[in-house]
């Protein structure tokens, strides 16, 4: 008698159903912590657990522009922030148990702690988030299935090191959703420079818009290059073509390796800190991207842009 082997079963899904992205994710569970944690208590927001630091960090900085946004909430200040997780540390390893929250809360001042981590499940990843309030040691807590779209694999899968910078970039400036055509150029067809080079932009943009250029060297570190003061004229009009800089060029120098211009276009024209110029750590990166208007709101860019170039001897 012959046999035949049973057709393969297909494989599963590895998606449950229930999942979504991880900016949904965050969007929901901070509007669930407005609606139910009372109204300007103040807030310490702590490093997030997870398998990529960019990752964490992405986590981070996206809750603290929701609950910034939201103005419901006073947040802690970061130079407080690193002196509580140096805290945690020394407590116990890291972990916030009702012993360290009270602690927390007395030193700093904080009413309530915000903290969490996003682990792997299956072919998702399971983002959990706890709102700890140290004066009563209760702990609320919210979660969510994560699909990993493709800014979740730009986040873990850019370089840890001194230049991963360029894979949040990469996440957060790809342009795929611009509403309408933005579009940043090098002078030069390849985007390859040699020591000593010059180089100019060429920005277009298919609507009115007010733009940010940031500029990311070969060792990740940021700054804002574009606009530095309010006489930089930061606008661009529908159909136009901008040269950036206006009366002048970048020079390239050492060190050799791949740098990134990154561009934001935003619907008003925003507020220009006074430390524009000043860099940014990849974890500002994310707030780098959002700007204050003069009344005090905060916006982020409807599109975006970047290039990455190589300067070389």
């Amino acid at each position: 008698m012959r046999t035949f082997p049973l057709p393969a079963s297909p494989p599963a899904d590895p998606y449950t159903g229930n999942g979504v992205p991880l900016d949904q994710a965050l969007s929901d569970i901070a509007a669930y912590y407005r609606e139910n944690l009372p109204a300007d208590d103040k807030i310490a927001l702590l490093p997030f657990e997870s398998e990529a630091r960019l990752l964490s960090d992405y986590i981070f900085e996206e809750l603290w522009i929701h609950f910034e946004d939201s103005r419901s909430f006073v947040l802690v200040d970061r130079q407080n922030l690193i002196l509580i997780k140096k805290e945690l540390e020394y407590q116990a390893s890291g972990m916030v148990s009702d012993e360290s929250a009270q602690s927390i809360g007395n030193q700093f001042g904080p009413r309530i702690l915000v903290y969490g981590r996003i682990t792997p499940l299956g072919g998702e990843y399971r983002l959990v988030v706890h709102a700890t309030d140290v004066e009563r040691a209760v702990t609320s807590m919210r979660s969510a299935v994560v699909i990993p779209d493709r800014r979740f694999a730009a986040l873990l899968e850019a370089p840890q090191g001194g230049a991963a910078g360029l894979g949040m970039a990469n996440a957060l400036y790809s342009g795929e959703s611009n509403p309408w055509r933005f579009t940043v150029q090098t002078d030069r067809a390849g985007g390859d420079y040699h020591d000593g080079d010059y180089m100019t932009l060429r920005l277009y943009s298919e609507k009115d818009a007010w733009f940010k250029i940031t500029h990311i060297d070969v060792n990740g570190s940021a700054q804002v290059i574009y606009p530095l003061s309010s006489r930089d004229n930061n606008f661009i009009r529908a159909g136009e073509t901008r040269q950036i800089p206006d009366n002048t060029r970048f020079r390239m120098t050492r060190p050799y390796g791949e740098e990134m211009i990154l561009v934001g276009a935003y619907e008003k024209p925003f507020v220009i800190p006074p430390n524009s110029a000043a860099p940014l750590s990849n974890n500002g990166l994310v707030r780098g991207i959002t700007v204050e208007t003069e009344d005090t709101a905060l916006m982020r860019p409807l599109a975006t842009a970047k290039f990455t170039y190589r300067i070389g001897p």
